[in-house]
């Protein structure tokens, strides 16, 4: 975590907000010895289109792939059907 005086003339705080958000590094802000906040980035929320990227970096089933539809098969079978969806 980086730390930053903030008494110091040369903070830029735009340019420091900037690395915050592009680095997605967390900045800590001191007087003196005295850490007093800190800077965080705002995490983006994931979209479906993340989700897709992410499942095509998986390696494949391969020959597990009948075994794992098997056990799919089984588990959906062996539940029964919910009255509300929304229901958890």
């Amino acid at each position: 975590m980086e730390r930053h005086e903030i008494q110091s003339p040369t903070i830029n705080w735009p340019e420091l907000v900037r690395h915050v958000a592009k680095d997605q590094v967390v900045i800590e802000l001191a007087d003196g010895q005295v850490a007093m906040a800190r800077l965080v980035p705002i995490h983006k929320p994931k979209s479906f289109v993340d989700l897709d990227k992410a499942l095509r970096k998986l390696p494949p089933l391969g020959d597990d792939a009948e075994f794992f539809e098997a056990d799919v098969q089984e588990v959906r079978s062996a539940m029964k059907p919910l009255v509300d969806p929304w229901e958890s």
